[in-house]
């Protein structure tokens, strides 16, 4: 019985518990008797055995036998007479120096992982290897090798679509990529994969429209009909673009086409939590985590699930744990989750390097912004929250979000009021429908006095797009006015577009009992100006109008 061939037996029927029992004894045999293996096999056993560690996720132990094996194949390399023969047995060192990269990761060790894979020759990099390095590059912010490393990739496999992603993330134009990939143009079968690759350079240039115009068009397309990566690209550029509605359906269509799938359930998630979609994040969330509970996507999820349910503290952790999850490079959708939750803590200070830390890696984030200058607001930091505002305008563009954003903070001074309005109106101007404009406006309206443009602007938002809270804020600005019949017919629309709403209910119960208690004690007054006389008065003595005053004003219908 040859002791490496048993040892090579046990690693190719994947017995990897057996072997670390049994390799350690026999390498400690080899020392104390150099005949009974020769170099090469203990070379290989101690590749054999790291790979075993590396299966049984024993980092540690498994990067030490790899850099001993490295060693003892170094010092076998400079022995004469050790050719293909000896070789042949053992593993390349373009492999051991992969797997011992991915121990270094795992340890998170970045710098000394990369270290290990530029030990490798350039011409005996392997596709895997290039990857990596990428990878790495783009990890230690080295962006000029990073771009070598990917082109390397492509081509060798030139529809390798990561590292075709990385590279547009880093810059390299759509030109360039088709160059690259189709040697100049793609061929008609291919040509859906060209406007794929176009559709996400506009989106990592920010060009959301016509991003989103590219992936509805291959959406609507037979060859990507249904498709989840192509519907999760859309829910994703709808989302950044600012349209949350518009995003909800796609993402929730790749959830229910593919429900293992964890590519932007995390943005998901978010869409729900704005919405306050309570059940359906819940629903998401236990989902996600029984497809995979080492995955951000799925701590996001019930993150968000916490958030919304008050459960802050729960919350923090699982944000936390979403963030680790990242390692090394922590994610966005993590950090913002847990700067929101900080936020919602009221721990300013925590909060704002959170988001901060979120603005280095993804600039062009609106809730990022609007974190922080919620954060220096609430911490009375006024010319901060404006410098931030003011930033978003230049890294996002003007949008309604930027210039509503901008426009919070010139309203809360009041020299500046004048200005913030110019901001929500063109706001407006740019999208008619952007309700936190509209709530915005309307306010600014009202503290100054102008209440008859706060109902000209809610009137006019009714008449495009009806919603219960329109109809709400318009039934109490005709309170205000002394109007009760048109606020009463208000909050009974708005409670025909949300019957179980209760605020709705309130209002309505709370207005038709002052109008009840306002017609008994103008009744009563009157009765208490009737003459002292058996004789039954008669209406013109009482001077009553059985169709005049409050009678004349209200409708009787309503409490009927």
């Amino acid at each position: 019985m040859i002791l490496h061939e048993q040892i090579k037996m046990l690693f190719d029927n994947k017995l990897y518990t057996n072997l670390v029992a049994l390799a350690p004894m026999v390498l400690s045999a080899a020392d104390n008797n150099p005949e009974l293996l020769p170099p090469a096999n203990i070379a290989q056993t101690m590749v054999h055995l790291a790979d075993s560690f590396l299966e049984q996720k024993e980092y540690g132990k498994a990067e030490v036998y790899y850099r001993k094996a490295l060693e003892l194949r170094k010092t076998l390399s400079k022995q004469r007479g050790m050719g293909s023969s000896a070789n042949k047995e053992l593993s390349t060192e373009t492999e051991v120096r992969y797997q011992m990269h991915i121990c270094h990761l795992a340890l998170k060790q970045s710098v000394q992982a990369l270290l290990v894979l530029q030990g490798i020759p350039a011409k005996l990099r392997s596709v895997k290897v290039n990857m990596a390095l990428g990878k790495l590059y783009v990890m230690n912010g080295l962006e000029r090798p990073a771009i070598s490393a990917f082109k390397e990739v492509i081509r060798e496999c030139p529809l390798a679509l990561e590292a075709i992603l990385a590279l547009i993330k880093l810059g390299v134009s759509y030109v360039e990529l088709v160059r690259l990939i189709f040697n100049g143009s793609p061929s008609n079968s291919l040509d859906w994969v060209a406007q794929w690759i176009k559709g996400q350079c506009h989106l990592h240039s920010c060009e959301y429209l016509s991003a989103s115009t590219i992936f509805c068009h291959l959406q609507g397309a037979s060859l990507l009909k249904d498709d989840v990566t192509n519907l999760v690209s859309q829910g994703t550029t709808l989302f950044l673009a600012g349209d949350v509605n518009g995003a909800l359906q796609p993402l929730q269509r790749a959830h229910a086409l593919d429900p293992l799938s964890l590519k932007g359930m995390d943005i998901l998630a978010v869409i729900l939590a704005n919405e306050k979609k309570s059940a359906e994040l819940e629903t998401l969330a236990l989902k996600l985590i029984s497809v995979s509970d080492s995955n951000f996507e799925s701590w996001v999820a019930m993150g968000y699930h916490y958030l919304l349910s008050r459960k802050l503290t729960r919350a923090l952790y699982l944000a936390h744990k979403a963030c680790t999850c990242c390692s090394p490079t922590p994610g966005i959708e993590p950090l913002i989750l847990k700067g929101t939750v900080l936020q919602e803590l009221k721990k300013w200070p925590e909060a704002i390097t959170h988001f901060r830390e979120g603005l280095q890696i993804a600039p062009y984030r609106f809730e990022i912004y609007r974190g922080i200058v919620n954060c220096y607001l609430a911490l009375q930091r006024s010319r901060e929250a404006m410098n931030i505002a003011a930033s978003s305008l230049h890294h996002i563009g003007h949008t309604p979000r930027t210039f509503t954003l901008y426009a919070s903070v010139l309203l809360k001074d009041p020299v500046t009021t004048t200005k913030g309005k110019v901001f929500l109106e063109r706001a407006l101007n740019m999208d008619p429908r952007y309700t936190p404009a509209v709530f915005l406006l309307i306010d600014s309206y009202e503290q100054a006095g102008q209440r008859s443009k706060a109902i000209e602007l809610l009137t006019k938002q009714i008449n495009q797009q009806p919603t219960n809270k329109f109809h709400h804020i318009l039934g109490d600005l005709f309170i205000k006015n002394g109007e009760m019949d048109k606020a009463l017919e208000q909050y009974n629309s708005a409670l025909m577009l949300e019957p179980n709403n209760v605020k709705t209910i309130e209002a309505i119960n709370r207005l038709e009992n002052a109008l009840v208690a306002k017609l008994e004690n103008h009744l009563d007054l009157e009765t208490d100006d009737l003459p002292d006389s058996d004789e039954e008065p008669t209406i013109e003595e009482v001077d009553i109008d059985p169709m005049g005053g409050m009678w004349a004003d209200m409708n009787l219908d309503q409490f009927r």
